[in-house]
C-alpha cells in the first residue's frame, strides 16, 4: 500500500518538474518543506513564493540538461504513524534512454492531510540539491560536481 501511495505521488512530482505545473507540484507539497542534503545543512521553504522561486530554478536546470523523465524505485517504506511515513528510492534522471548522472538515493517524509499524502521532507545527496539549485554541474562520468558551494 504505502509503495503504490509513493508511486502515485512519485508520478504527479515528476510530471509536474517536467511540464512546469506549479499548481501541481504544490498540491503534493506541504508547508514548511524540509530539504536536506546529505552530510550538509538542511533547508526550509516556508511558503509558496519560496516554494515558486525553488521549483522555477529546478524546472530550469532540468530544461537546460534536457531531461525526459525521473523514475524512482522503491527500495522501502517506513511507516512512522498512521499519517506519516518515510520512502527510500532509488532516484534515476533519464535524458531520453540515457541516465544523466548515476543512480542516488532519495528519501522522501510524507504526510496524510486532508485524506491526501504529501511530501513534507526530501533528504537527498548534496549534489542533486545544489544541481537543482544551479549550484554544481554533471560530469561526463555520470557525477553531480559541487561549484564549491
Amino acid at each position: 500500500m504505502a509503495e503504490r501511495v509513493f508511486e502515485g505521488l512519485g508520478d504527479q512530482l515528476t510530471k509536474a518538474l517536467l511540464s512546469a505545473d506549479f499548481d501541481l507540484y504544490r498540491s503534493i507539497m506541504t508547508l514548511p518543506v524540509t530539504f536536506t542534503p546529505r552530510g550538509a545543512k538542511a533547508y526550509t521553504l516556508s511558503d509558496d513564493a519560496a516554494l515558486r522561486d525553488d521549483f522555477d530554478l529546478y524546472v530550469s536546470i532540468i530544461r537546460l540538461h534536457g531531461v525526459t523523465d525521473i523514475y524512482r524505485l522503491v527500495l522501502g517504506t517506513d511507516a512512522v504513524s498512521a499519517d506519516e511515513m518515510v520512502v527510500q528510492c532509488k532516484t534515476h534522471i533519464l535524458v531520453r534512454a540515457r541516465l544523466l548522472v548515476d543512480p542516488f538515493e532519495t528519501r522522501m517524509r510524507l504526510l496524510r492531510q486532508d485524506d491526501r499524502w504529501r511530501i513534507s521532507g526530501i533528504e537527498s545527496s548534496i549534489g542533486h540539491l545544489n544541481w537543482a539549485m544551479g549550484r554544481a554541474d554533471v560530469l561526463s562520468d555520470g557525477q553531480f560536481e559541487n561549484r564549491g558551494v
